[in-house]
């Protein structure tokens, strides 16, 4: 798998021919798109390849499970837990209050996890408080702020990556919290 930045927070996945991208910018196309944010007051019906809002789906053999995490402001926050490539991926958009447990256990084991600090409202410490219990093996924020927080609060250094490649095999399921720090494109 690679893994690269699209724009300020957009994130593609891509295995051979097909890509995931989840909160891609308007003119990025891929075979499976997540939005992780929907204006409920838009009549617009996703187009087939999208998914927007919880639910349990399976699209060419990439496994998704989205998490409602509520609408506040006319806007659907939704979580991912993805299986692609027997890597367990787990995306939270900027987050407007903290999961409940229940949603936390959807979640469940993650091994990449893509988290938007800049977009969140959650206080520094609750998020980190936040990630602490999702323990994933990878932490990626798809901003440079973003990335700079968290190096700062789990004290780790970091280069910035073009992209991030990877196979299962490579994911010490053992560590935990291990930054990379993307450039976007």
């Amino acid at each position: 798998m690679v893994i690269s930045l699209l724009g300020p927070s957009g994130i593609r996945c891509q295995v051979a021919d097909f890509s995931l991208l989840v909160d891609p910018p308007t003119k990025k196309k891929g075979n499976l798109v997540l939005e992780t944010e929907v204006d409920v007051s838009k009549k617009d019906l996703p187009e087939e390849a999208v998914v927007a809002g919880a639910g349990e789906y399976e699209i060419s053999g990439v496994r998704v499970r989205g998490i409602n995490l509520g609408n506040g402001g006319g806007v659907l926050q939704t979580a991912y837990a993805v299986k692609f490539d027997d890597i367990r991926l787990g995306f939270l958009a900027g987050l407007k209050k903290a999961p409940n447990q229940n949603a936390l256990d959807e979640l469940g084991e993650t091994d990449i996890l893509f988290v938007n600090i800049e977009s969140s409202v959650l206080p520094k410490k609750e998020l980190v408080s936040l990630i602490k219990r999702i323990e994933p093996s990878i932490l990626i924020a798809p901003t440079d702020k973003g990335a700079k927080t968290l190096m700062e609060e789990f004290g780790q250094k970091v280069s910035r990556e073009e992209k991030l490649v990877i196979k299962a095999k490579d994911i010490n399921r053992e560590d935990k919290n291990k930054i990379i720090w993307l450039k976007s494109e």
